[in-house]
């Protein structure tokens, strides 16, 4: 079995390499890289290894780069100090998701999870439909982001959590999305619109339209609008109008009323 490890510090490097070897010592780590560069270079170049461990942020970027660059068709186990990626991690090839600082315990659960699949997956006579879809249904069930409670930020170089609660809306522009807190400050964060929406409470967030997700507690009121749609207004100001197209009104007004 060959592992490949893309890791940017050394010396959580080195202690990866270190709990991989201990758990199974027939395990062959083929290479520890530090960045995208070096990783999209290594996969194009050499056969894919049977399993990665992969950092998020890398010295030149966010490791989701290499697998859209490289071919990558073995499956990934993430490792991060942050719990913000997992549903972009589920959609490159992610297993597991391990948070740091990890053990040698949760690397050895990891590795199993990886075992257990590959044996499922590599039977010569095909297992019950209930039986192989078991493992599977826990291993989506753990991968699936829940509702966050607050979102990481980058200021000035410095990562902040901003509570759910002090958000007011989420506006994307020029491909970049942008939350806005309650008190008028904003930041960019690396999330879609798309991929909030599966974060947020959809008791308390609304997906207006394709700029725009907004808090329920930060809607002031809302009127008609040229061809039926809705103009809605904050308690604060936005870049542009809240507008709700004709085909979503009803949804909209249902949704405030359960409220």
């Amino acid at each position: 079995m060959t592992v490949l490890i893309l890791e940017d510090e050394a010396i959580t490097a080195e202690e990866l390499q270190h709990y991989v070897r201990d758990i199974d010592p027939t395990i062959e780590i083929v290479a520890s890289l530090e960045t995208i560069e070096d990783a999209v270079r290594f996969l194009s170049t050499h056969p894919s290894p049977d399993l990665i461990f992969s950092d998020i942020q890398l010295a030149d970027g966010l490791s989701f780069d290499v697998f859209d660059q490289a071919p990558v068709r073995c499956p990934v186990i993430f490792c991060t100090a942050f719990d913000e990626y997992a549903m972009q991690a589920f959609s490159a090839n992610g297993i597991d998701y391990v948070l740091k600082p990890f053990d040698r315990k949760a690397i050895a659960s990891s590795l199993s999870k990886f075992k257990s699949l590959q044996t499922y997956f590599q039977r010569d006579t095909p297992a019950p439909q209930s039986n192989l879809n078991e493992p599977l249904q826990r291993l989506i069930d753990q991968l699936r982001p829940t509702r966050r409670s607050s979102f990481l930020v980058n200021y000035k170089g410095k990562y902040y959590p901003i509570p759910v609660s002090e958000i007011a809306f989420f506006y994307t522009e020029n491909e970049i999305v942008w939350l806005h807190k309650s008190s008028g400050e904003k930041y960019a964060i690396d999330h879609t619109l798309d991929e909030l929406e599966t974060m947020l409470d959809p008791a308390r967030f609304y997906r207006a339209n394709r700029q725009f997700i907004v808090r329920y507690d930060a809607i002031q009121e809302f009127e008609p609008y040229f061809n039926r749609k809705l103009a809605v207004r904050l308690n604060l100001p936005t870049p542009e109008p809240v507008i709700i197209s004709k085909a979503k009104a009803g949804d909209f007004m249902r949704w405030l009323e359960e409220h």
